[in-house]
């Protein structure tokens, strides 16, 4: 007689420790009438509309909530998810989660309930801000090189041509990476907004037309670079920005952390070191997952839809 939140992965974390291919639970006791939990179908919706609909819901249940998704749908766009959401709330709210994995198969993801397992929606947990709330930051570390392009034609996150180039051939010019995903997604587009903030994309599919697809929207005349992981020094970098953090957020009943699957491929058994940080900072019982895309405030405050980051999550019991 217990509500579940979850979703399959790309990798388990459990307080310090990172596993492979095995399941990971943390038990919270929360009295009900401090949350709801329900599960959305995404089949024949947009990503948007999926996420209108859980905001929809959220507003019936509290004044002021504050959420954590998961989704399913190795096609799902996790930037409009969180569009739909903030959009429909009409304001930032807290907001975090992660796109589910499937190690690396990229062939089918799921979310799950205690009654029902979808492979194309979101989960929704929240919370009621009076009594629990959540804090958190989106950290990542990854460099921008060579110069800046133009994605002169993209839908959603397809995007087909790169300065006028088919978006695969554009990446073989530069990185050679064959036609092989995973290749790509070693290397990101850093996308430039207008108000010069920056969010990285990361490669899912590469179709046969050449076009790729992103873990999140990616608009038509956009600019952006490639980038990279420059090194170990990563670490330093995220346990750096988590530390200046954990000053203004000393406490935590419990830590929900997403990581992009993309980090743990670029450290190897080094992305335990910046996981033990997390946990070594708050003391307190951590589980997670590394996923395919993350959601939560980057360093100016704004709820975003990431790739390439580490989101711990602060569940804090007033």
């Amino acid at each position: 007689n217990i509500e579940v939140f979850g979703a399959s992965s790309s990798g388990e974390i459990i307080n310090d420790e990172v596993h492979e291919e095995s399941i990971v639970v943390m038990l919270l006791d929360i009295s009900r009438d401090k949350y709801q939990l329900k599960v959305f179908d995404g089949n024949e919706k947009t990503s948007y509309q999926v996420g209108q609909s859980v905001a929809e819901w959220a507003e019936t249940v509290y004044d002021n909530p504050a959420f954590m998704v998961m989704s399913a749908g190795i096609r799902a766009d996790g930037e409009q998810i969180v569009r739909g959401i903030i959009h429909t709330m009409g304001r930032q709210v807290p907001l975090f989660g992660g796109l589910a994995g499937d190690d690396l198969r990229m062939q089918e993801t799921f979310v799950f309930s205690a009654t029902e397992i979808l492979a194309n929606g979101i989960i929704a947990l929240i919370f009621d801000r009076h009594a629990i709330d959540m804090q958190g930051i989106a950290v990542s570390g990854w460099k921008g090189i060579g110069t800046t392009k133009t994605v002169t034609k993209a839908e959603g996150n397809i995007v087909y041509r790169i300065d006028d180039e088919p978006a695969l051939s554009m990446y073989n010019k530069y990185l050679d990476i064959g036609d092989d995903p995973m290749r790509a997604a070693e290397y990101p587009l850093l996308l430039i907004r207008d108000d010069s903030s920056i969010v990285l994309k990361g490669a899912l599919v590469i179709n046969d037309d050449k076009s790729i697809v992103f873990a999140g929207t990616v608009p038509e005349g956009s600019k952006v670079r490639f980038s990279m992981a420059p090194g170990p020094e990563i670490i330093d970098h995220v346990i750096e920005q988590i530390t200046e953090f954990s000053k203004q957020n000393p406490r935590s009943s419990a830590i929900v952390i997403f990581s992009c699957k993309a980090r743990h491929l670029a450290l190897g058994p080094d992305v335990e070191d910046e996981i033990s940080a997390v946990q070594k900072l708050w003391q307190v019982p951590m589980v997670g997952f590394f996923s395919y895309g993350e959601i939560g405030p980057g360093s100016q405050g704004r709820c975003d839809f990431h790739g390439y980051t580490l989101v711990p999550v602060l569940i804090n019991v007033k």
